[in-house]
């Protein structure tokens, strides 16, 4: 196929143009484009260098008609789940209701080098003024003379429904029993 000149040179125009480098932007342009860095900043890159407190572990607050709910209950749950995997028994035991103790959930777990604790499902129903979330519960991990160990149970949390002369310790979620398959 016979090319005409015009096409030729177009072609050629366009070849010649791959080798040039780009032209350089308009004044106003460059002030406005941001200037690209060739290494990210540090706060990119630089990994954490401690452990989270466990207050950035904890569920954040909720508005409190999400604490009235379900996802009130998960929390007190996933707290005292968390709690339990840090061995930290006093904030495990805070999500208790009264009577609760550190101590307790120390012994309770004391032959544990590490536990994995699982949450499964559950939905909020109501029964004579209170309302209740009840739960799966599955412990994982190690016992300290390194054999494993599979744990499966329930766990439910609990809470007063809102009438008139409820304490504030009765209107939140707590945890109201843990028990486990034998």
């Amino acid at each position: 196929m016979k090319q005409s000149p015009p096409a030729i040179a177009a072609l050629a125009l366009a070849l010649s143009a791959c080798n040039q480098p780009a032209p350089a932007p308009a004044p106003s342009e460059a002030a406005q484009a941001p200037a690209a860095t060739a290494e990210p900043s540090p706060a990119e890159t630089t990994p954490p260098t401690s452990t989270p407190s466990p207050d950035e572990l904890s569920a954040p607050a909720l508005v409190p008609e999400a604490e009235k709910g379900e996802t009130g209950a998960r929390n007190v749950l996933l707290e005292w789940a968390r709690a339990i995997e840090r061995r930290d028994f006093a904030r495990a035991d805070a999500q208790w209701g009264a009577g609760a103790s550190a101590a307790k959930s120390a012994k309770q777990f004391a032959d544990y080098k590490t536990i994995t604790v699982g949450v499964g499902d559950g939905d909020v129903e109501g029964a004579a003024g209170s309302l209740y979330y009840e739960v799966p519960l599955t412990l994982t991990g190690a016992r300290k003379d390194g054999a494993s160990f599979e744990r499966h149970g329930t766990i439910v949390v609990r809470r007063v429904n809102d009438v008139d002369g409820a304490t504030p310790a009765q209107l939140r979620w707590h945890i109201q029993s843990v028990t486990f398959e034998p």
